[in-house]
């Protein structure tokens, strides 16, 4: 871990851990529901789940895609 500062906020392993399986878990809970409804519905729903479960890829991962630029901080 680094140095603490009120600028750099810490993003700790059980932080993310919990968010990102949280996340994954929405996604799939999405995805199964999606199965029981009309065509239209059930596109629009395995869209958002997949939005869900890549949210919580790239938040286990520590992808820079979901940290703030350099520039804004």
């Amino acid at each position: 871990m680094g140095e603490r500062s009120p600028k750099k906020p810490i993003d700790c392993l059980e932080c993310r851990l919990i968010s990102g399986i949280g996340s994954i878990g929405v996604g799939l809970y999405l995805y199964y529901q999606s199965l029981q409804r009309k065509r239209f519905d059930r596109y629009t729903i395995k869209i958002i789940s997949a939005g869900a479960v890549l949210v919580g890829l790239a938040r286990l991962l520590n992808m820079e895609i979901l940290k703030t630029p350099r520039s804004q901080r």
